[in-house]
C-alpha cells in the first residue's frame, strides 16, 4: 500500500512544481502586469465610458432619423398643396415646361371623372333594380371613406 502512496504523493509534488513553474513563467508575469497596468491606467473605464457615448450616439441617430422622415413627410405635403395652388391658378394658360403636366392633370382628372360618372350610373341601376325585391333585405352602396370610417367607429365601440 506504500508503493501507491508514494506514486500519487510523487505524482501531486511534480504537479505541483508544474503549477509553479507555469505561475512564475514569463508569460504569465506578463499577462499578470498587463492586467495591472489595465486596471490601474483606467482603460476598463476608458472603454466603457466610450461605450456608453457610442450607445447614447446611436440613439440620438434613430431619433434624428425619425424626426427627419416626418419633416420630409411634411415637407412632400407642402409641396403637393404648392402644385395644387399653382395648379389652380395657372390652369388655363400654363407656360413652359408646365404644359405636359397641366395636360396629364387634365387627362387624369377627366378619367377620375369619368369612372366616377360610371360608379354612380351603377349604384341608379342597383337602385333602380332594388326597388322591386323584397322590402326586408336592404342593401346599401356607399362611398368607401364612410364604409372605412363607419367600420373603424364600430371597432372603437366594441373595446
Amino acid at each position: 500500500m506504500a508503493d501507491y502512496k508514494d506514486i500519487i504523493t510523487g505524482t501531486i509534488s511534480n504537479l505541483v512544481g508544474k503549477a509553479k513553474e507555469f505561475a512564475q513563467s514569463d508569460t504569465v508575469t506578463q499577462f499578470v502586469g498587463k492586467v495591472k497596468d489595465t486596471a490601474e491606467n483606467n482603460s476598463v473605464r476608458d472603454i466603457y465610458a466610450q461605450g456608453t457615448e457610442r450607445a447614447k450616439s446611436y440613439g440620438r441617430i434613430a431619433k434624428l432619423t425619425l424626426e427627419i422622415n416626418g419633416e420630409s413627410q411634411e415637407l412632400n405635403r407642402v409641396y403637393t398643396e404648392i402644385g395644387k395652388l399653382y395648379y389652380e391658378q395657372a390652369k388655363d394658360a400654363p407656360a413652359g415646361f408646365y404644359t405636359g403636366l397641366f395636360s396629364q392633370a387634365r387627362e387624369l382628372a377627366e378619367s377620375i371623372a369619368a369612372k366616377e360618372a360610371e360608379i354612380s350610373a351603377m349604384k341608379a341601376e342597383f337602385t333602380a333594380a332594388d326597388s322591386g325585391t323584397d322590402p326586408d333585405i336592404d342593401v346599401e352602396i356607399g362611398d368607401f371613406e364612410d364604409i372605412v370610417s363607419a367600420t373603424e367607429k364600430d371597432g372603437a365601440d366594441n373595446k
